[in-house]
């Protein structure tokens, strides 16, 4: 009888294909990210990238210069008891926690048509009205406003984030800012 049972375990195991041969699984699709930035709208795109796909925390930080500053809105710093600045660290260890706590992240970044990107200089200074939406759950927190970034190019030829400058917009919807995401989700 115990034999029988042997012979019936192993006809069951070799009808279930558990000693099969199968297809692999298709690898993820690797993130979004401009791994050469070495022109300042990889270096903005990656901005981007490194908010909408957690997978790309590691490199985000390679994004901003050592001396990188985040510079709050004036009214948020009043309003809300905000630090005025704060650094390349305090700026990793925020999306760290944001993406740990958020189901989606989106970001559109567009140009403001009455103030001009300056190019020419350097560092350069671009400007951009921006919208966040952060997912969680059922619920989704948009921010707002509009934002300065300086960037220079470095001796390997990446651009670098240096100053980041944070402003409340004037539409007629107010909605939280940048720097009120940041502080939300600072360490």
């Amino acid at each position: 009888m115990r034999k029988f049972i042997q012979i019936l375990v192993l006809v069951l195991l070799c009808g279930c294909e558990i000693f099969s041969l199968r297809e692999a699984d298709p690898p993820d699709k690797p993130p979004l990210w401009n791994n050469f930035y070495t022109t300042w709208e990889l270096t903005r795109q990656n901005l981007e990238y490194g908010y909408e796909d957690e997978r790309n925390l590691v490199k985000y930080g390679g994004l901003f210069s050592s001396n990188f500053q985040f510079y709050f809105s004036q009214q948020d710093i009043i309003d809300y008891n905000i630090n005025e600045v704060w650094t390349r660290n305090n700026e990793i260890d925020m999306l760290y926690n944001l993406q740990s706590m958020a189901d989606s992240i989106g970001i559109e970044l567009e140009t403001i048509h009455d103030q001009n990107d300056d190019v020419q200089s350097t560092p350069i200074k671009l400007y951009r009205s921006y919208k966040i939406k952060v997912k969680k759950g059922s619920t989704i927190d948009t921010y707002a406003g509009k934002m300065e970034l300086q960037m220079v190019q470095d001796e390997d030829g990446y651009w670098r984030i240096t100053k980041w400058y944070d402003y409340r917009s004037s539409s007629p919807i107010i909605y939280p800012t940048w720097g009120k995401l940041k502080n939300e989700y600072s360490v």
